[in-house]
């Protein structure tokens, strides 16, 4: 019968690239450098609240990482290291070997050493702990929006959610935009690139996983100031403007893009910064000093909608 340790050491057990101690041990060794900071975030995924059940395991692989690799990217540091927890009703080898592949994929992307985590039966659930650097005093914060930034989005927002919708039967959706949405809801790219140059040129950044308006609310209430946003300008696909459905772009969730505000004289950077890194970005808005939320139509007039996103007790 297979053990929890020999899973471990057949899907989970690799050669570290910057790890002084990883898998194997009581606790992992890592080194900080001087005057660098641990910036450290988890994360849970369960099956049927983040993730369908029939889920490629290879996607879910990824994705479990991804999420994760988001929220680092969102504080402007670099991600180095992770722990995974994982809770399996049974052992299935099968899908073990494609997991694993699929995380092994991203880390690989990213340069992710797994240090540790813990495996128990259970219902199917994933968590990860990640960690990365940055410099002392220079992480990305939700709290130092300033009145009259720009506000930014990375990529395309709604697909995601669309694509969950489909799967669940309720959007039908034309088959080109169909495996867009589905692949960005299951293999989202987290912007960690673009996210390690941030720290220099925005003043605030959280990465949307509830929502649009919902995450953008955490920067507004934490900084203490409002926002304007133009709803034709929010990047998206044009399904969504004819079909006038902005309830996936505005609300949707689960699109792992990065929602950062900077001042007006460092357009001309974070425009070179995008092309660096390869990471569409769009200005949206801007940050007023009323503390409000104002969305405007084509024709500048204040259009109503939903104030809350994705919440797990709602």
């Amino acid at each position: 019968m297979t053990s929890e340790f020999e899973i471990i050491e057949r899907y989970f057990k690799k050669k570290m690239k910057q790890t002084a101690l990883g898998v194997g041990d009581d606790a992992a060794m890592i080194h900080v450098r001087n005057n660098y900071q641990l910036a450290i975030s988890s994360d849970m995924l369960i099956e049927n609240i983040h993730f369908l059940k029939n889920t490629n395991p290879s996607h879910l692989g990824w994705k479990s990482l991804a999420v994760n690799l988001s929220d680092i990217a969102a504080m402007g540091a670099i991600p180095k290291w992770a722990t995974l927890s994982i809770s399996l009703p049974k052992i299935n080898h099968t899908w073990l070997k494609k997991f694993s592949k699929g995380f092994f994929k991203c880390a690989d992307k990213f340069g992710i050493d797994l240090i540790g985590g813990d495996t128990t039966k259970g219902p199917l659930s994933i968590s990860i702990t990640i960690m990365g650097e940055s410099k002392k005093d220079e992480a990305l914060l939700r709290s130092g929006a300033k009145i009259n930034d720009d506000i930014w989005v990375t990529g395309q927002l709604g697909l995601a959610s669309m694509g969950l919708a489909n799967l669940q039967g309720q959007l039908k959706l034309p088959p080109r935009i169909k495996m867009k949405c589905i692949r960005a809801l299951e293999i989202p790219t987290p912007k960690t690139f673009l996210g390690s140059y941030l720290s220099r040129y925005a003043n605030s950044c959280i990465d949307i996983s509830d929502g649009l308006i919902q995450d953008l609310r955490h920067i507004l209430k934490a900084s203490k100031v409002g926002a304007s946003l133009l709803l034709n300008d929010i990047p998206c696909e044009k399904f969504i403007h004819t079909s006038k459905q902005y309830q996936f772009v505005l609300n949707g969730g689960d699109d792992y893009e990065l929602l950062f505000t900077a001042a007006k004289k460092n357009r001309p950077f974070i425009k070179k910064i995008a092309k660096k890194t390869n990471t569409p970005v769009t200005m949206i808005g801007n940050i007023t000093k009323k503390k409000a939320l104002n969305i405007l139509s084509e024709q500048g007039k204040s259009i109503k909608f939903n104030p809350k996103g994705f919440d797990h007790f709602a």
